[in-house]
């Protein structure tokens, strides 16, 4: 019976947490206006829960954490409150796990309570600001240039780095095989960025954006090759994700060399500072 007891206590955040979620489900947003407004800290936890695997190191956890935190922050920065974000974090968690099944996971959220917990209130920010912050599964061996990739000077925080160790990852090489007549006569790269991810296509002679041409086929990653074999075109992505920001992956990697959460996200964002979110609010 204590061990039970010191069990729901230990995931209390989540459990409390469940009811404005699942009468967001169920009724609608302007449901939960009616009951007491959570607060972000009892929040992250079911948020970070669908962003990165359970099994991955706790200071990777803590890193991903931090930049949940960060997003959520943004977001209400930009007018977004709570409820809009509990909107499609309960959306996506009924997705994942369905309805019946959310209880039943509480007992593998414990990594995600702790991560929290132990990052409280902590955020990055480029000078002094809150910004957006990606993050991907598996990078092709280099993140890729915030400026260069969205053709903006505002995300020129986030920079290219290494992130080599994504090499060793099982997945780390995915190949698609697209039948020739789904696809045009005549498919060539026109350009890749310093990363390595295509960023331009000729169909026919049309262009095509590289990101997403790859999100479209439904292919692993933007760092891809093509050949034509058979009657199918073959595409080998390097990857996971669209490679800007943390690799979780390559984030993960170094948190089993002994890594702290900051270094972690020092690595990724050398250009960011990590900050108390009552410090700049």
């Amino acid at each position: 019976m204590k061990k039970i007891f010191f069990s729901y206590i230990q995931f209390l955040p989540v459990i409390l947490i469940l009811p404005y979620l699942i009468t967001i489900l169920i009724n609608g947003p302007e449901s939960s206006l009616v009951m007491r407004t959570p607060d972000v800290e009892s929040c992250l936890p079911v948020i970070l829960s669908l962003q990165i695997k359970e099994d991955y190191e706790p200071e990777a956890v803590k890193a991903q954490a931090i930049i949940a935190r960060s997003n959520v922050y943004r977001q209400m920065e930009e007018g977004k409150n709570i409820f809009d974000i509990l909107e499609k974090t309960g959306e996506k968690l009924k997705d994942t796990y369905g309805i019946k099944d959310i209880v039943s996971k509480l007992e593998s959220w414990e990594i995600y309570e702790e991560a929290v917990s132990e990052t409280e209130d902590k955020v990055l920010t480029s000078e002094g600001e809150l910004k957006l912050i990606p993050y991907h599964e598996i990078s092709s061996g280099m993140t890729r240039n915030g400026q260069e990739v969205l053709h903006n000077e505002e995300y020129s925080y986030l920079k290219s780095v290494d992130s080599s160790g994504d090499k060793t990852a099982a997945d780390y090489l995915n190949s698609v095989y697209v039948s020739a007549r789904q696809m045009p006569k005549k498919l060539v790269i026109k350009s890749r960025d310093s990363a390595g991810y295509v960023t331009m296509l000729l169909a026919d002679e049309n262009p095509l954006e590289g990101e997403a041409f790859r999100q479209g086929l439904g292919l692993s990653s933007a760092d891809f090759t093509v050949q034509i074999v058979g009657s199918k075109y073959r595409f080998l992505c390097k990857g996971k994700g669209h490679g800007l920001g943390f690799s979780q992956y390559g984030g993960n990697s170094m948190a089993k060399e002994g890594s702290t959460c900051e270094e972690i996200l020092k690595t990724y964002f050398p250009a960011m500072n990590l900050e108390d979110i009552w410090d700049i609010r």
